[in-house]
């Protein structure tokens, strides 16, 4: 099956860098709408190839949303990171959402007190619900979020689309809203106040605003979402060819922001 591509586990131990912090703390990784193991699985390897972070295991979300599990979390202050795959196409951010709750449970039964977020695309919209409608005391605390090109007000979250979907930002905030936002809107006073977050898009500089599929008024809507409950934000832009959706997780500039984010 698709997810076996890229769930290699290797025995060395990290050569641990002076510039980087090390730690127990699992950092989980979400692919998107139709993502697989080669969404993350290639900036999960260059990260233990540059000594940064242990990759230690992979968790498949089954249809029925049960869990298979491969690995261990060793508890060797290495950085360890968990990929999670959907062994089927999730169509809506809802069902994605509480399957990720369904992985922190897990991983609360295995005694994971804390974790970070990296999610991309429907993923990052996911991960954000699932902050605000999921989490609970039965669920490891969310330290920091990464989202990465996730549309926040766009009409589709999990379709592709001919034309670009976006309404445009204003110093006041989105030109009109959608529903997806309203709800955000309207939920955001469940975030957790600690929570820091980076929100990273993609402008492939060909005019349309875009990483070809999200907007970036979409991606960085979140600002808005955002001011009124987190003082911990920032955002990246990734321009170029490695700004399209697809890439943009394999991109050098995202890969050194991720570190200096997390790990710095």
């Amino acid at each position: 099956m698709y997810y076996k591509q890229l769930r290699y586990f290797s025995t060395w131990q990290l050569n641990k860098q002076k510039s980087i912090h090390y730690s127990n703390i699992p950092t989980v990784f979400i692919h998107g709408y139709q993502g697989s193991s080669l969404s993350f699985g290639p900036l999960l390897n260059q990260l233990e190839k540059d000594n940064i972070a242990k990759r230690e295991m992979t968790i498949v979300v089954k249809p029925d949303g049960g869990l298979s599990v491969e690995g261990d979390l060793t508890n060797n202050q290495d950085n360890p990171t968990i990929m999670v795959l959907f062994s089927e196409d999730v169509t809506d951010e809802v069902t994605q959402s509480r399957w990720i709750a369904e992985v922190m449970r897990y991983l609360y039964k295995q005694h994971v007190s804390k974790v970070n977020l990296v999610a991309h695309s429907m993923g990052g919209v996911s991960a954000l619900r699932y902050l605000l409608e999921y989490k609970d005391s039965h669920t490891p605390a969310v330290g920091r979020l990464v989202t990465i090109a996730s549309p926040f007000n766009d009409l589709e979250i999990a379709e592709d689309t001919e034309e670009i979907f976006a309404y445009e930002l204003t110093e006041q905030g989105p030109s009109d809203t959608t529903p997806i936002y309203d709800y955000f809107d309207q939920a955001m006073k469940r975030l957790p106040s600690d929570l820091s977050i980076l929100n990273i898009a993609g402008d492939l500089g060909d005019g349309s605003a875009s990483d070809g599929s999200v907007s970036i008024h979409s991606a960085f809507s979140l600002r808005f979402l955002l001011q009124n409950h987190t003082k911990k934000y920032q955002e990246v832009l990734i321009k170029g060819r490695n700004g399209s959706h697809s890439r943009v997780t394999r991109s050098d500039q995202l890969q050194e922001n991720i570190v200096a984010f997390l790990w710095r």
